[in-house]
């Protein structure tokens, strides 16, 4: 059979396929990447202010008994931001000194200690070689050491400025915090509003009894760390303790970034030192998890253990350390949300006790 259109016959013509798109949809496209765009040149301004938002749900709750006392708000709000900023620039005054100090002292007592863990270079004669020549590299360029200490400051510098933007922000959304309420949910309808309203204080009072429980086992932590390490006679003390309070606000991993560093510093004392560390640590978690943690958090953390775990590995993949430390928080607070929006328990909570069991206790370290 001979195709017509070959030798100039009358069959069909060939079909030609047009794509056009409405003006309407390219606009749309064109602003969603536009949206993503500024989000993400913006992402540092919006994490400090959703950090705010955090300090505001906790804070929240002493600003009302204080208005509830016949203080006026904007006083109230006065009172407890400038007696939150007063104890954390205490806190640096005294912590922050000495904890220079025993940095300097570590860094420059790391060779030696590296020649007294032998039982480390035995069992990993890679890594310990590896360990030793990047400290011996780092102390032949001067200019490495002023850059280093340049970013020190510039970090610092950071670190202090992002704090007091955020407890600006803060004081705003605690002062003025109705009107940014009414503004937000304007254009939502009725029954959502009600639900949001019904939801603020439900998360403030999570939220809150999180940051405020946290900081008190963080509290003591340090404090045990530091005693058991003084005691011991390991070296730079107050460091490890500081690691040791951070670590603790760090939900499953938070064990090992606290004791491997401990032990080893021990190891430098002697293996039995390292041993009685590495038992008393284990035991202080233990006893944290069974014994301070629910009487400090008091059932306002009820979270399912992998709800912990997928929290924790979502925020190190988006922000590193700060996610890990802000996803428990969040976390925290999907149960919230899902139990009024869904009208029933949440799945991601802690399962519920049986009529004659003990009341459960919540896994904010690790998992069972």
């Amino acid at each position: 059979m001979v195709d017509q259109t070959d030798r100039g016959g009358s069959g069909p013509p060939p079909l030609t396929v047009r794509h056009e798109l409405p003006a309407r949809t390219i606009a749309v496209v064109l602003l969603v990447l536009a949206v993503l765009w500024l989000l993400a040149q913006l992402w540092t301004l919006l994490l400090s202010l959703f950090v705010a938002f955090l300090l505001t749900a906790a804070l929240d709750p002493p600003v009302g008994r204080l208005q509830r006392r016949g203080v006026p708000r904007a006083v109230s709000v006065a009172v407890i931001v400038l007696a939150l900023a007063g104890v954390v620039a205490g806190a640096a005054a005294l912590v922050v000194p000495p904890l220079v100090v025993q940095v300097n002292q570590f860094a420059d007592a790391l060779p030696g200690y590296l020649d007294r863990l032998e039982v480390v270079a035995r069992a990993n004669p890679q890594v310990y070689a590896q360990l030793r020549g990047t400290v011996e590299g780092g102390e032949a360029d001067p200019r490495a050491v002023a850059s280093g200490f340049l970013a020190a400051g510039a970090g610092l510098f950071r670190g202090v400025s992002a704090f007091f933007i955020v407890l600006v922000m803060t004081a705003y959304l605690l002062a003025d915090g109705e009107r940014i309420y009414d503004w937000t949910v304007r254009y939502l309808p009725q029954a959502q509003r009600a639900k949001v309203r019904r939801a603020l204080p439900e998360i403030s009072r999570v939220v809150g009894g999180y940051l405020l429980g946290q900081l008190l086992t963080s509290l003591l932590f340090g404090v045990f760390a530091f005693a058991v390490l003084s005691v011991l006679g390991v070296p730079q003390p107050l460091l490890l303790a500081m690691v040791a309070a951070v670590a603790d606000a760090i939900p499953v991993a938070g064990v090992a970034v606290a004791t491997v560093p401990a032990v080893l510093l021990a190891l430098t004392v002697s293996p039995a030192t390292a041993g009685i560390v590495l038992a008393l640590y284990l035991a202080y978690q233990q006893v944290e998890n069974y014994a301070i943690v629910p009487r400090v958090y008091r059932g306002t953390l009820q979270i399912h253990p992998f709800a912990v775990l997928v929290a924790v590995l979502v925020g190190a993949q988006l922000l590193g350390v700060l996610g890990v430390l802000l996803a428990l928080p969040i976390a925290a607070v999907v149960p919230v949300v899902e139990r009024i929006w869904g009208g029933g328990s949440s799945v991601w909570s802690a399962p519920a006790p049986a009529p004659d069991a003990e009341p459960a206790r919540p896994k904010t370290k690790g998992l069972p």
